[in-house]
């Protein structure tokens, strides 16, 4: 379960005895947080030297992408069985 009480959430996975931080520094803006009973994420807005980024973080696996605006533009215009194609595959541990 993702830590609200604080502005850097966290995660502990006792079942591995890790815990997880969320990235922070300069040029970082949120974090939103978005979660179910099957998911996690924390997103942020962060400036790159390259431009703004899209941070999404899964505290639960441990993962992070940085998505810039062609990206996610891309993102958006997917058809709905994309996106159901890659919920069905099995991501790496």
């Amino acid at each position: 379960m993702v830590d609200t009480s604080s502005h850097t959430p966290n995660i502990e996975r006792p079942d591995i005895g890790e815990e997880s931080h969320y990235p922070e520094g300069p040029g970082t803006d949120g974090p939103i947080i978005i979660a179910n009973e099957f998911a996690d994420v924390v997103i942020r807005r962060v400036a790159t030297r390259n431009g703004m980024r899209l941070d999404i973080w899964s505290p639960r696996r441990g993962t992070r992408v940085l998505l810039d605006a062609v990206a996610l533009d891309c993102l958006s215009f997917q058809e709905p069985d994309f996106i159901t194609e890659m919920l069905a595959r099995r991501p790496a541990p």
